[in-house]
């Protein structure tokens, strides 16, 4: 894989965002609690701004740098990624299903459709606002065919409208810890969720790290966060 299709794969897994920590608590075995945290980040985030630094971590190619996220919910988001010198890079902007990727430093401009690039590159079926919702934390589900609690930390296993299976995993204070998609049996990718932090009732992660079936990494940490602003 060149490195324009590590650029473009960098700036659309962004679209897949906390920091003391919450107060432990012990298991409940009702699992509405669990689900209530994904539903009420689905409700009630419409706009989100961050900004934080973004790191790859692959044998193709490796480094950090700032980004800025701005995101206006359904289908518009906007990222912009400088150098830790505060070199312009270049940004992107996702309208619906399609992207526009203008790279500063290369003097190069790629367009496409999110879902295409994604299939083609990553091998998953997924739209601009799936992917919009792993941002924020509240992936897309369908029934639980399985649930396990195990070291006061809950398992589910779900099927997508898509026949894919999905595997979250919820700490101990209720939170989506990680979330992995299998297709037939092979995980495609799996994304892990840290550092916690409020909006009043909703909860927002500032770590996410996003791993495909490779186990190239991609590191998105923000210490800045505004929501509905």
């Amino acid at each position: 894989m060149d490195k324009y299709k590590i650029a473009v794969l960098v700036v659309l897994a962004v679209i897949f965002i906390s920091c003391a920590p919450t107060r432990k608590t012990t298991v409940d075995h009702n699992i509405g609690i669990y689900l209530d945290r994904i539903n009420m980040r689905d409700r009630f985030v419409r706009t989100l701004n961050a900004n934080g630094s973004v790191t790859l971590d692959s044998p193709e190619l490796s480094g950090t740098a700032k980004i800025e996220v701005n995101l206006k919910r359904p289908d518009i988001l906007t990222l912009k990624v400088e150098t830790v010198f505060g070199i312009d890079l270049g940004e992107a902007h996702v309208h619906c299903d399609n992207f526009e990727v203008f790279d500063r430093f290369n003097d190069l401009k790629i367009q496409g459709r999110v879902s295409n690039y994604i299939k083609r590159y990553l091998g998953v079926d997924f739209t601009c606002d799936e992917l919009i919702d792993i941002l924020i934390g509240c992936p897309r589900i369908g029934e639980f065919e399985l649930q396990n609690f195990n070291d006061n930390r809950l398992i589910m296993v779900s099927k997508n409208s898509k026949g894919s299976e999905v595997v979250l995993n919820f700490n101990q204070e209720f939170e989506l810890e990680s979330y992995a998609l299998f297709k037939d049996g092979v995980k495609m990718f799996e994304v892990r969720y840290s550092r916690y932090t409020k909006f009043g009732e909703i909860t927002l992660p500032r770590v996410i790290k996003i791993y495909d079936e490779l186990g190239r990494g991609i590191y998105l940490s923000f210490s800045e966060v505004e929501v509905n602003q």
